[in-house]
């Protein structure tokens, strides 16, 4: 048996795909990937869960969180303005927004949504902390 570290990242064992209207099954399978650390494939799984349900609140905000891992920041704007509009008092989507927001350099539209997820008990030392490390390596012109 050969117990060498291997180049190839470990994945998840390949499990039978959900059916096309499985809601709860892409669902899951995307928050799996997501814990694993394969942020593109959970995006995959969410948009299949996307097509079956797509006023789920909790699934916007995974959607918009798993494009917020990836950089694709528009994307995770869009889907937290989704998950937000479904529920409006979900602290983390107006945190995760309010970074999506100073990555693409919108500090005018930072500060609301940091107030908000505060308001709402996010820990604002948190949000703060996260915020400076974007603005310092995603979007280092801003100041």
């Amino acid at each position: 048996m050969n117990l060498q570290p291997s180049d190839k990242p470990i994945e998840p064992a390949q499990d039978t795909e959900p059916g096309p209207n499985d809601f709860l099954g892409w669902f899951q399978r995307g928050l799996k990937y997501a814990q694993l650390g394969f942020p593109d494939r959970a995006a995959e799984s969410f948009e299949q869960a996307e097509q079956i349900k797509p006023e789920d609140a909790t699934l916007q905000f995974n959607l918009g969180t798993a494009y917020l891992t990836l950089g694709n920041f528009v994307q995770a704007v869009t889907n937290l303005d989704r998950a937000i509009k479904l529920d409006p008092n979900n602290s983390d989507a107006y945190g995760n927004r309010a970074v999506a927001h100073a990555a693409l350099g919108q500090e005018d539209l930072v500060a609301a949504d940091v107030e908000l997820a505060v308001s709402l008990g996010a820990p604002p030392d948190g949000i703060e902390t996260i915020l400076t490390y974007v603005r310092e390596r995603v979007n280092p012109d801003q100041d």
